[in-house]
């Protein structure tokens, strides 16, 4: 296996000026030649005098890594990562920003994307007429950069292993982030002796495929299993365009994943803290108390412990136990039970066990045991069909009923995944899937590792929820699956090379000079999810909902209104309804209002499952009362938005409502200034005061209802603050 590069730098500090350069001609002109060609190519800050700098190797190649950075931290730092040639792979500009500020940006799109290509050219003289665009027409007013992506192209063809990738700032214009990976001196094959289409999806069918399987989404909180159509083999499996045969371009064995993830499930409490009592409980929290205590006492799940007979936990002492609640059902409980024999993992003999129950019936869900006795010099005294039998007899003892209706995953990829060595396993390890109505249910397994040195179990996963698996007599034929896959995402002739890592080849150029054989294949088009609901056939994204490109939102009823501009402006970040009409002289609710403004102050990172229209209104209307934008008995989320009203959210997004509610202090010059709630003044002479509102020259008309169109002038005007 090659070996990985090495992604964490030792950083040597040094002190930039002319003498250390005349130093590093000295010792290595090396050096200095990057650094010259660097900046050659990149302006770097005056103000950046501290230097540090490291060196890589890779097949006797060197790689260097430059950082520049100022005395004073808040003027940020650039970083470099060049070849001795002078290739630049990545390029890092990064200033301290407040992410809470919120503006529509200063640079255009157009204008970003001409100094992207512009610094593309003088860094690569020439490579734009390789690249394509690709086009990314979401963006949304949280985000500080815009991205541009481009993909390589050879005889028209796309090659995705390689491309540029560039951040630029939206307040400043400038390159912050740049990433080049290239394949140097790539041998593309010609596409003259290329199979057809035709033949290419024919190819699929019989080669690669697609399956039935029963996927699950959470609606309302709410477990739904649905059968969907979806790939048998990975995405970076596909046909080769000159043989029809099927190949897969991932170097590595790809089996199942194992994960415990001990303690990961979610809502954690003790125990004992979900018992005690208050003096006043909320509904949720009296919820919470019901649902624990029906449930086994933890004195209970450790005397379970105690007589498993396939888990050796002597010696060792409880060194932690939670009692976690389902991410996915959010009514399941489990014991999560960690014995160890260190506390803190400073023993040369440290041994540990984890093992989680199900809270409700005591049923062992899964559990890992870090004893291993296995040494390099053991022979395995089983075999994979010897170890396989073992661990049926077990699953079968334990899980009668599930194990019923499970079978085996079959891996279809093992034809393609050579072995890299030829040493005979020590452990194998088997998953098996729940099935039902004949279809396999891959979220639900039973799977273990067995040492076939010591034959023992040394790890078991369970993940079996309880659902209802609706009927397939009704689904559409698979036949018909692969007409909607052809039709609408279609496969496309590309070029590919085999990769090790996907984090590496997105992140890390190829440097290490070794010869790539590069394969044109036919492969599904990236743009959307191969998994199609097996009724209707409509294409289905990862929350379960109908799939929609991503694109520009355009409205039919704005033009010629007086607030298109604003409208066009907020719809091109995001700010915007899921429509095609604005309706801009309809008056406007509550909820509108809010789902509007929640778009502009919403958090980096902050996510709202909009599962359905309710939870989409509670969410929003949780996050405003949170950031204070909104009170709780101000909730009305049906009702017309009165001018003032509106104007009263806008400052409190601004947090300067404190200052406003010093109504005394302001000169109101509306001549309408009778009829503002007296509480609100200081509100509409702020916002007057910024422009946000002009109240049509004279008259503000507080108590009236607010437009949707005004309400996109008033949201863009508070941007602009």
């Amino acid at each position: 296996m090659k070996r990985k590069i090495a992604l964490i730098l030792t950083v040597v500090m040094l002190i930039m000026s002319i003498a250390p350069l005349i130093a590093f001609a000295d010792s290595d002109k090396g050096l200095q030649n990057v650094i010259k060609s660097v900046k050659e190519k990149l302006s770097i800050p005056t103000k950046f005098t501290e230097f540090n700098y490291n060196i890589e190797t890779i097949s006797g190649k060197k790689i260097w890594n430059l950082a520049w950075n100022s005395k004073d931290e808040n003027d940020g730092n650039v970083n470099v990562r060049v070849n001795e040639s002078g290739v630049i792979y990545s390029y890092n500009f990064y200033k301290p920003y407040d992410y809470s500020v919120k503006k529509l940006p200063k640079v255009s799109k157009k204008e970003a994307k001409e100094k992207t290509e512009a610094f593309i050219e003088k860094l690569n003289p020439g490579i734009l007429s390789k690249l394509k665009f690709i086009e990314n027409p979401q963006q949304t007013i949280n985000d500080t950069y815009y991205n541009f992506n481009y993909v390589r192209m050879a005889n028209s063809i796309p090659f995705y292993n390689n491309g540029i990738n560039v951040d630029v700032s939206r307040e400043t214009g400038d390159i912050q982030n740049y990433n080049y990976n290239w394949t140097e001196n790539a041998v593309f094959p010609s596409v003259d002796k290329a199979i057809s289409i035709e033949k290419a999806q024919e190819a699929f069918k019989q080669k690669l495929g697609l399956k039935l399987v029963y996927n699950y989404y959470m609606e309302d909180e709410k477990m739904k299993v649905v059968p969907v159509y979806t790939s048998v083999y990975s995405n970076q499996s596909c046909i080769d365009a000159l043989t029809g045969e099927k190949i897969d371009m991932t170097l590595g064995l790809y089996g199942t994943s194992y994960d415990m993830a001990m303690g990961g499930t979610g809502i954690r409490l003790t125990f004992n803290e979900a018992k005690k009592e208050s003096a006043a409980l909320s509904p949720e929290e009296i919820k919470a108390v019901e649902e624990v205590s029906k449930l086994i006492s933890q004195e209970e799940a450790e005397k379970i412990v105690l007589g498993l007979k396939y888990i050796d936990i002597s010696g060792l002492k409880l060194i932690r136990a939670e009692l976690a609640k389902d991410w996915y059902t959010k009514k399941d409980f489990t014991w999560n039970l960690f014995y160890s024999n260190d506390p803190i993992k400073k023993s040369e003999d440290y041994k540990s066990v984890n093992i989680r129950l199900d809270a409700q019936t005591g049923e062992v869900k899964g559990f890992y045991s870090s004893i291993n006795n296995i040494k390099e010099t053991d022979t395995p005294k089983y075999d994979e069909k010897a170890a396989k039998i073992e661990v049926e007899k077990f699953l079968k003892e334990f899980f009668p009923k599930k194990f019923d209706s499970a079978k085996l995953e079959e891996l279809p990829n093992n034809d393609l995944y050579p072995r890299y060595n030829s040493e005979v396993p020590k452990s194998y390890y088997f998953r098996y899937l729940r099935h039902a109505n004949g279809v396999p249910f891959p979220s639900n397994s039973l799977g273990a590792n067995f040492d076939a040195v010591n034959g023992k179990i040394t790890s078991l996963d369970m993940e079996w929820f309880d659902v209802d698996f609706p009927g397939v007599d009704k689904v559409i034929t698979l036949d018909s699956a692969y007409k909607k896959l052809f039709a609408e995402i279609g496969l496309e002739l590309q070029y590919k090379t085999k990769n090790q890592d996907p984090y590496i080849e997105k992140f890390i150029p190829q440097e290490t000079g070794e010869k790539e054989e590069i394969r044109l294949v036919y492969a599904v088009k990236p743009a959307k999810p191969v998994v199609f609901d097996a009724n209707t056939g409509i294409i289905l994204d990862q929350d379960g909902k109908p799939f929609k490109e991503k694109k520009a939102i355009e409205y039919t009823d704005i033009k010629g209104h007086y607030a298109e501009k604003q409208i066009t402006a907020l719809a091109e970040y995001g700010i915007a309804f899921e429509s095609d009409t604005f309706k801009p002289k309809d008056k406007i609710t509550q909820q509108d209002f809010f789902i509007l403004l929640s778009k502009v102050i919403n958090n980096p990172g902050y996510y709202i499952p909009y599962a359905s229209k309710s939870d989409k209104t509670d969410e929003i209307y949780k996050l405003l009362i949170r950031e204070g934008i909104v009170k709780e008995s101000e909730k009305a989320p049906n009702a017309l938005l009165t001018r003032e009203d509106s104007v009263k959210f806008i400052i409190r997004a601004l947090k300067y409502d404190k200052v406003a509610d010093l109504k005394d202090i302001f000169i109101c010059n509306f001549k309408d200034k009778d009829k503002i709630n007296p509480a609100l003044i200081g509100y509409v002479t702020i916002a007057s005061s910024l422009k946000i509102i002009n109240g049509n020259g004279k008259f503000f008309n507080p108590k009236g209802s607010l437009t949707r169109g005004d309400a996109a002038i008033l949201i863009y005007n508070y941007l602009q603050k």
